[in-house]
């Protein structure tokens, strides 16, 4: 199972709605909505600041 990073529900990757790559890592989302956000700002999900 892997964690939303947007709202933190757990998540099959095999049934996710989205994936997003981001420095190396996959990243799944429950739903559609949830991976728009993160694409907004992957900084504030990934805990990674601007350099």
């Amino acid at each position: 199972m892997e964690r939303d990073p947007v709202c933190g529900m757990q998540i099959d990757p095999q049934n996710a709605a989205a994936k997003m790559e981001v420095d190396g890592k996959t990243h799944y989302f429950c739903s559609e909505s949830c991976h728009q956000k993160f694409m907004q700002n992957p900084q504030q999900y990934t805990g990674r600041g601007a350099a």
